[in-house]
Protein backbone atom coordinates (compact mmCIF):
# COMPACT_ATOMS: atom_id res chain seq x y z
CA UNK A 1 0.00 0.00 0.00
CA UNK A 2 0.85 3.65 -0.17
CA UNK A 3 1.49 6.55 1.93
CA UNK A 4 0.13 10.42 1.02
CA UNK A 5 1.77 12.87 2.11
CA UNK A 6 0.32 16.31 1.64
CA UNK A 7 2.82 18.98 2.94
CA UNK A 8 0.67 22.16 4.13
CA UNK A 9 2.19 25.82 3.59
CA UNK A 10 1.59 28.53 6.62
CA UNK A 11 -1.75 30.13 6.38
CA UNK A 12 -0.06 33.53 6.81
CA UNK A 13 1.01 32.53 2.87
CA UNK A 14 -2.10 31.01 2.06
CA UNK A 15 -2.85 31.62 -1.36
CA UNK A 16 -0.89 34.70 -2.07
CA UNK A 17 -1.42 35.14 -5.74
CA UNK A 18 -5.52 35.36 -5.16
CA UNK A 19 -4.49 38.37 -2.70
CA UNK A 20 -5.93 40.74 -5.49
CA UNK A 21 -9.58 39.06 -5.19
CA UNK A 22 -9.18 37.76 -1.87
CA UNK A 23 -8.93 39.35 1.84
CA UNK A 24 -6.67 36.97 3.41
CA UNK A 25 -9.00 35.95 6.32
CA UNK A 26 -10.93 34.35 3.38
CA UNK A 27 -7.61 33.31 1.59
CA UNK A 28 -6.88 31.39 4.91
CA UNK A 29 -10.37 29.64 4.66
CA UNK A 30 -10.08 28.95 0.88
CA UNK A 31 -6.88 26.75 1.60
CA UNK A 32 -8.41 25.03 4.67
CA UNK A 33 -11.36 24.07 2.60
CA UNK A 34 -9.06 22.88 0.04
CA UNK A 35 -7.33 20.82 2.57
CA UNK A 36 -10.36 19.14 3.63
CA UNK A 37 -11.33 18.03 0.34
CA UNK A 38 -8.11 16.34 -0.72
CA UNK A 39 -8.06 14.52 2.68
CA UNK A 40 -11.53 13.24 1.87
CA UNK A 41 -10.42 12.27 -1.38
CA UNK A 42 -7.38 10.44 0.09
CA UNK A 43 -9.15 8.05 2.88
CA UNK A 44 -11.93 7.38 0.11
CA UNK A 45 -8.94 6.02 -1.94
CA UNK A 46 -8.53 2.19 -2.19
CA UNK A 47 -4.77 2.73 -2.84
CA UNK A 48 -4.23 4.79 0.22
CA UNK A 49 -2.75 3.09 3.55
CA UNK A 50 -1.06 6.23 5.51
CA UNK A 51 -1.94 9.96 4.98
CA UNK A 52 0.43 12.28 6.69
CA UNK A 53 0.16 15.46 6.68
CA UNK A 54 2.68 18.10 7.54
CA UNK A 55 2.06 21.89 8.63
CA UNK A 56 3.25 24.65 10.96
CA UNK A 57 -0.75 26.11 12.40
CA UNK A 58 -2.68 25.65 14.72
CA UNK A 59 -5.57 25.22 12.72
CA UNK A 60 -4.49 23.09 10.37
CA UNK A 61 -3.31 21.10 13.03
CA UNK A 62 -6.93 21.47 14.37
CA UNK A 63 -8.51 20.15 11.22
CA UNK A 64 -6.26 17.19 10.63
CA UNK A 65 -6.39 15.66 14.07
CA UNK A 66 -10.27 16.33 14.10
CA UNK A 67 -9.78 13.29 11.05
CA UNK A 68 -7.29 11.15 13.18
CA UNK A 69 -5.17 11.62 10.45
CA UNK A 70 -1.33 11.54 11.14
CA UNK A 71 -0.21 14.88 11.43
CA UNK A 72 3.65 16.22 11.65
CA UNK A 73 4.69 19.87 13.16
CA UNK A 74 6.23 21.45 10.32
CA UNK A 75 9.48 22.94 12.03
CA UNK A 76 11.49 23.41 8.76
CA UNK A 77 12.22 26.09 6.47
CA UNK A 78 10.30 25.58 3.35
CA UNK A 79 7.85 23.48 1.64
CA UNK A 80 11.09 21.09 -0.14
CA UNK A 81 12.96 20.91 3.05
CA UNK A 82 9.37 19.69 5.12
CA UNK A 83 9.28 17.14 1.97
CA UNK A 84 12.31 16.05 2.19
CA UNK A 85 12.35 15.37 6.21
CA UNK A 86 9.24 13.16 6.13
CA UNK A 87 10.62 10.98 2.84
CA UNK A 88 14.38 10.38 4.59
CA UNK A 89 11.78 8.83 7.51
CA UNK A 90 9.95 6.38 5.20
CA UNK A 91 10.85 2.88 4.42
CA UNK A 92 12.69 2.82 1.50
CA UNK A 93 10.51 -0.09 -0.29
CA UNK A 94 6.96 2.14 0.40
CA UNK A 95 5.69 4.25 -2.57
CA UNK A 96 4.99 7.71 -1.51
CA UNK A 97 2.20 9.97 -2.98
CA UNK A 98 3.15 13.52 -2.78
CA UNK A 99 0.03 16.00 -3.17
CA UNK A 100 -0.69 19.44 -2.70
CA UNK A 101 -3.61 20.62 -0.64
CA UNK A 102 -5.13 23.26 -3.15
CA UNK A 103 -7.29 20.47 -5.56
CA UNK A 104 -10.81 20.88 -4.95
CA UNK A 105 -12.25 19.12 -7.72
CA UNK A 106 -9.97 15.82 -6.77
CA UNK A 107 -11.50 12.64 -6.41
CA UNK A 108 -10.56 9.05 -5.20
CA UNK A 109 -10.96 7.82 -8.32
CA UNK A 110 -8.65 10.37 -9.81
CA UNK A 111 -5.98 9.31 -7.06
CA UNK A 112 -6.47 5.66 -8.10
CA UNK A 113 -6.03 6.62 -11.86
CA UNK A 114 -2.71 8.39 -11.02
CA UNK A 115 -1.52 6.05 -8.81
CA UNK A 116 -1.50 3.11 -11.97
CA UNK A 117 0.45 5.25 -13.89
CA UNK A 118 3.34 5.01 -12.11
CA UNK A 119 5.99 3.18 -14.18
CA UNK A 120 7.33 -0.25 -12.22
CA UNK A 121 10.30 1.41 -10.14
CA UNK A 122 9.44 4.43 -11.28
CA UNK A 123 7.54 8.12 -11.19
CA UNK A 124 4.50 9.60 -12.14
CA UNK A 125 4.38 13.18 -12.06
CA UNK A 126 1.16 15.43 -12.63
CA UNK A 127 1.45 19.08 -14.07
CA UNK A 128 -0.45 22.41 -13.61
CA UNK A 129 -1.27 24.63 -16.54
CA UNK A 130 1.73 27.22 -15.23
CA UNK A 131 4.37 24.52 -14.98
CA UNK A 132 4.31 23.27 -11.70
CA UNK A 133 3.92 19.72 -10.01
CA UNK A 134 0.20 19.30 -8.49
CA UNK A 135 1.35 15.55 -7.43
CA UNK A 136 3.93 12.79 -8.06
CA UNK A 137 3.82 8.95 -6.94
CA UNK A 138 7.29 7.61 -6.73
CA UNK A 139 8.25 3.91 -6.08
CA UNK A 140 11.31 5.22 -4.24
CA UNK A 141 10.57 8.41 -3.28
CA UNK A 142 14.84 8.56 -1.49
CA UNK A 143 15.98 8.59 -5.14
CA UNK A 144 14.22 11.99 -6.24
CA UNK A 145 15.63 15.12 -6.27
CA UNK A 146 11.98 17.25 -4.80
CA UNK A 147 11.81 20.37 -6.31
CA UNK A 148 7.95 21.87 -5.65
CA UNK A 149 7.40 24.92 -6.80
CA UNK A 150 7.20 27.38 -9.91
CA UNK A 151 8.13 25.51 -12.96
CA UNK A 152 8.75 22.34 -11.15
CA UNK A 153 7.39 19.45 -13.47
CA UNK A 154 10.37 20.04 -15.81
CA UNK A 155 12.98 19.94 -12.97
CA UNK A 156 10.83 16.96 -11.78
CA UNK A 157 10.87 15.15 -14.95
CA UNK A 158 14.95 16.36 -15.56
CA UNK A 159 15.72 14.58 -11.86
CA UNK A 160 14.24 11.75 -13.00
CA UNK A 161 16.23 11.80 -15.77
CA UNK A 162 18.96 12.06 -14.37
CA UNK A 163 18.60 9.46 -11.73
CA UNK A 164 17.52 6.58 -13.63
CA UNK A 165 14.16 6.65 -12.72
CA UNK A 166 11.24 6.01 -15.10
CA UNK A 167 9.04 8.66 -15.59
CA UNK A 168 5.45 9.22 -16.96
CA UNK A 169 3.49 12.66 -16.92
CA UNK A 170 0.01 13.70 -16.67
CA UNK A 171 -1.50 17.43 -17.96
CA UNK A 172 -4.75 17.17 -17.88
CA UNK A 173 -7.78 16.64 -15.24
CA UNK A 174 -8.61 17.44 -11.53
CA UNK A 175 -5.21 16.29 -9.98
CA UNK A 176 -3.24 18.87 -12.00
CA UNK A 177 -5.89 21.50 -11.83
CA UNK A 178 -4.72 23.53 -8.54
CA UNK A 179 -6.09 26.91 -7.32
CA UNK A 180 -2.69 29.31 -7.47
CA UNK A 181 -3.90 32.15 -9.48
CA UNK A 182 -7.65 34.14 -9.94
CA UNK A 183 -7.68 32.44 -13.52
CA UNK A 184 -7.59 29.31 -11.27
CA UNK A 185 -10.05 30.36 -8.89
CA UNK A 186 -12.77 31.97 -11.88
CA UNK A 187 -12.53 28.77 -13.89
CA UNK A 188 -13.19 26.60 -10.56
CA UNK A 189 -16.34 28.89 -9.72
CA UNK A 190 -17.89 27.80 -13.31
CA UNK A 191 -18.25 24.64 -11.90
CA UNK A 192 -17.09 24.48 -8.06
CA UNK A 193 -18.71 21.15 -6.91
CA UNK A 194 -20.58 20.17 -4.01
CA UNK A 195 -17.87 19.62 -1.61
CA UNK A 196 -16.53 22.34 1.47
CA UNK A 197 -14.56 24.06 -1.01
CA UNK A 198 -17.73 24.72 -3.76
CA UNK A 199 -19.91 24.92 -0.02
CA UNK A 200 -17.24 27.86 0.69
CA UNK A 201 -17.13 29.84 -2.43
CA UNK A 202 -20.74 30.48 -2.40
CA UNK A 203 -20.06 32.71 0.32
CA UNK A 204 -17.23 34.77 -0.53
CA UNK A 205 -17.12 37.78 -1.90
CA UNK A 206 -14.63 37.38 -5.04
CA UNK A 207 -13.14 40.61 -6.35
CA UNK A 208 -12.95 41.70 -9.84
CA UNK A 209 -10.87 39.91 -12.55
CA UNK A 210 -7.89 41.52 -12.38
CA UNK A 211 -5.09 39.72 -14.66
CA UNK A 212 -5.84 38.04 -18.20
CA UNK A 213 -6.55 34.44 -18.70
CA UNK A 214 -4.92 33.94 -21.65
CA UNK A 215 -6.47 30.99 -22.54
Amino acid sequence: MITALIPFKPLSEAKSRLATILPPADRRALALAMLDDVLTALERSQRISQIIVTASDAAAQALVQSRNIEFLQDTSNGLNPAIQHVVNQLDSDRPLLIMHADLPLVEEDDIDEFITMMPSGGVALAGSNDGGTTAAICAVPQRMRWSFGEQSLLRHLAAARAANIPVRSVREGPITFDIDRPVDLYRLLLDPGGRQTGRLLGKLHIGAKSEPSHE
